[in-house]
């Protein structure tokens, strides 16, 4: 359907800014590295570091160790199926409800429901007759997981607003490292290991998106968004004169 209905961006931008050559692969390479430079990126590839690890805990720990061991393998779908129905609901949710709440308060929703999670995992016994909790589990881990996926997303939009191509390359690069760790060190750690180690990650994260936030507070108007004001300034000047 994208493919039959949905016009090329490439077309879009020529249409809207001119007929321009694409940037060398090359050059978009090393614009995703020069990112660097800027210190907000290096202190928010925690978050999608931590997006890709949680992901792979719930993906193989959770499901192996707690669903499978208890109630069977034929259980694994219908859990999972739960962590994704509350996902897609929550992500839904949340672009409306970040319009009037920020994204902090939705950050901070996601990271006290992981927390939750992680420390009732540590004390919690699994068994055959606690059917209901398995399915509570994943729900909340959705609720939570929604925010990484929807709230990332946008919060790299809009502070990268003028190399989204590089920010969002490293965006998935972090994400999928923290895929490769999780699915790396799932064969020879056991799962309390693994908790705490989210735990420690997710602690991290949040300090260092903290520190973002408190960046982003001080210069409220960032350069390109004043050139603007500045821009629709003058054209009211121009127009009354």
């Amino acid at each position: 359907m994208i493919a039959a209905f949905l016009k090329p961006i490439r077309d879009v931008q020529r249409e809207s800014e001119g007929e321009k050559k694409s940037p060398p692969f090359w050059s978009t390479l090393l614009s995703t590295f020069k990112l660097y430079r800027d210190k907000r990126l290096c202190l928010l590839i925690l978050l999608p570091l931590y997006s890709g690890l949680q992901q792979g805990f719930l993906s193989s720990e959770y499901t192996r160790s707690y669903v499978t061991c208890a109630l069977g393998i034929q259980f694994v779908g219908y859990v999972m199926i739960c962590f994704s129905a509350t996902n897609a609901l929550c992500s839904v949710l949340y672009g409306k409800v970040s319009q009037y709440t920020g994204r902090a308060v939705l950050y901070v929703l996601g990271t006290v429901t992981h927390l939750s999670c992680m420390i009732a995992l540590l004390l919690w016994r699994p068994g055959a007759d606690q059917l209901a909790v398995f399915f509570v589990f994943s729900g909340l881990w959705g609720v939570a997981d929604a925010v990484w996926q929807t709230q990332n997303n946008a919060l790299y939009g809009v502070l990268f607003e003028k190399s989204k191509e590089a920010a969002f390359a490293n965006y998935r690069l972090w994400e999928a490292l923290g895929y490769v760790i999780a699915f790396g060190y799932s064969t020879f750690l056991c799962v309390r290991v693994k908790l705490y180690i989210l735990l420690g990650v997710l602690s991290l994260t949040m300090v260092a998106y903290g520190l973002v936030e408190c960046v982003e507070s001080k210069n409220p108007i960032r350069p390109h968004a004043a050139g603007q004001a500045n821009q629709a300034e003058d054209e009211e000047i121009e127009t009354k004169m």
